[in-house]
């Protein structure tokens, strides 16, 4: 057995010869699929199809795909592995859907997958580079999104168009959380057959959901995979098991990607528990999200997204490269913001000054006292 420590693409070099029939579907196996979701398959004929029977398989799809430059590219390496793969070739592919509206304000894709043996893998895309979709998940601090009413009629009309098969509910990131509201809202004449729900590092939700009955059904199908510098897996309220896996990388945007989680085995690589500057960071967040009520999340939330409105950005690749402090406020600056909204960042940067002052204090306090 392999022991040591890898990535997803070093694990498909390993394991790439076993069928799924010889050893059957993991964790690492439904983050490759979560991964795989992020490729833009409009190219590829068939993938739109609801019909298993005229579904291409993964193989056939890649020999459409490697050709286009699209969204999603910097996985096609990953894409390729899978495609030459004697465990992967053969998955079929089917009933891709990808959904950007900017009046409704909601950016939607998932892809089914499903293995020789029967099993169904419905993957949600997580955030895609649409300026549109980073403003719908801003949008998941105030209440439901539309994606999220998307996720479940999507997974109920693959339960419906594969009866009986069991399925399992996947995502990264945003789609994480779209892979769990998807099976809490299920109808019930499928909710048994969904088998697991894998939540790659995806926001929490907000509200009474984490309340529900729904909720409480599929916690117990639910496993969370963070970060070590997780930010985006710390937002908002969860309850599901969380287990924390190791990274190659450092800094929270680059240990978020899924192409720098580490791999042990058949298993993702876990760290025992999150490092002190990782807890720290979690509390400081969690701190702050509490003080903050309701219409000041709703403020802030449509304050941010007239900003962006309103400046000559059009992707998220875009927006990731005002990097500096200069052009931030530059941004606000053109945006014309209110003083009602001055007021509620400075009264923001306010709390979380006091918050990290308190906390600084704290474990002063802390290392002075166990010191004695």
């Amino acid at each position: 057995m392999k022991t040591s420590k890898s990535t997803m693409l070093d694990y498909l070099d390993w394991r790439g010869d076993i069928p799924f029939s010889f050893d059957g579907l993991n964790e690492v196996d439904c983050l490759v699929f979560s991964t795989l979701s992020y490729m833009e398959l409009t190219s590829a004929p068939f993938v739109t199809t609801a019909n298993l029977a005229s579904a291409p398989t993964l193989n056939e799809v890649y020999s459409y795909v490697k050709k286009v430059k699209c969204f999603g590219s910097m996985f096609l390496p990953l894409f390729n592995k899978c495609a030459m793969s004697q465990r992967y070739k053969d998955v079929k592919v089917m009933y891709y859907k990808t959904i950007t509206n900017l009046e409704e304000r909601t950016q939607f894709s998932a892809c089914t997958f499903v293995l020789p043996e029967g099993q169904v893998v419905v993957a949600f895309r997580g955030t895609d580079d649409t300026i549109v979709g980073w403003q719908e998940d801003l949008n998941m601090a105030v209440g439901i999104i539309p994606a999220q009413k998307y996720a479940r009629r999507y997974i109920c009309e693959i339960a419906e168009s594969i009866p009986e098969k069991p399925i399992y509910s996947v995502g990264h990131s945003k789609g994480g959380n779209l892979a769990v509201w998807a099976a809490a809202h299920i109808y019930d004449i499928y909710r048994d057959r969904v088998k697991q729900v894998y939540d790659f590092d995806g926001p929490g939700f907000y509200g009474d959901f984490v309340d529900s009955e729904e909720y409480k059904l599929v916690v117990p199908k639910t496993i969370k995979y963070v970060v070590d510098a997780s930010v985006v897996g710390m937002l908002l309220c969860s309850s599901t098991q969380q287990i924390v896996v190791e990274s190659v990388k450092h800094n929270s945007i680059e240990q978020h990607m899924t192409y720098s989680w580490m791999v042990l085995g058949t298993k993702l690589s876990r760290m025992r528990s999150r490092s002190n500057r990782g807890l720290n960071s979690q509390a400081i967040i969690e701190e702050l999200i509490e003080s903050m009520d309701f219409d000041e999340r709703k403020q802030l939330t449509k304050m941010i997204g007239g900003i962006v409105e309103n400046s000559d950005i059009k992707t998220l690749t875009e927006l990731k490269s005002m990097d500096s402090i200069p052009k931030v406020f530059d941004l606000i600056k053109k945006s014309a913001v209110s003083d009602e909204d001055k007021k509620l960042v400075q009264s923001i940067i306010k709390r979380v000054a006091v918050i990290v002052k308190d906390r600084t204090l704290a474990r002063t306090g802390l290392d002075i006292f166990t010191s004695k």
